[in-house]
């Protein structure tokens, strides 16, 4: 969004989102898989990534390469849930925290449907809020980011 608020018509550099950079790395072979997480997963689709910028089946091969079982949350993709943190949501602190909760029960029950212990969560306006639902519904999972499983995934060079 910067070059867009600094008023460029071009950023100075290109630039992907990590999401993609991570799919490339993957895909091109240059991140080597050589174990997956073996319990079962769901995930978030955050907005910004899923509806704005269109990069669901980029993010399922990621979850996919990374995990054996892979739970879909329903519905999902364009028609995910929200979960009710993002665009500063999450910022604007506890007077509305119990407004949020409230309002995201679709939420909570859309995870604990899948039965997964482990929702994956590429954006941290929704780790926070996923965290928050977790707490608050006592849902018997935890919020991982994709890049916290990725490193536990992949193949780390020994220097």
């Amino acid at each position: 969004m910067a070059p867009q608020w600094l008023g460029w018509k071009q950023a100075p550099i290109e630039y992907i989102h990590a999401t993609k950079f991570y799919y490339e790395l993957i895909r091109d072979g240059r991140l080597k898989i050589i174990r997956k997480i073996k319990e079962p997963v769901t995930y978030q689709e955050p907005c910004n990534i899923v509806r704005n910028a269109g990069y669901k089946e980029i993010l399922q091969y990621i979850f996919h390469a990374i995990c054996e079982n892979v739970i879909d949350p329903h519905p999902n993709g364009m028609h995910n849930y929200c979960c009710i943190a993002g665009g500063g949501v999450i910022n604007c602190g506890p007077p509305w925290k119990m407004v949020r909760m409230e309002g995201n029960r679709a939420k909570a029950e859309q995870l604990r449907e899948t039965g997964a212990h482990i929702v994956i969560t590429p954006c941290h306006n929704c780790h926070s809020g996923i965290e928050d639902l977790i707490k608050h519904y006592k849902l018997d999972m935890h919020a991982v980011f994709y890049s916290d499983l990725l490193l536990q995934c992949i193949e780390l060079p020994k220097e």
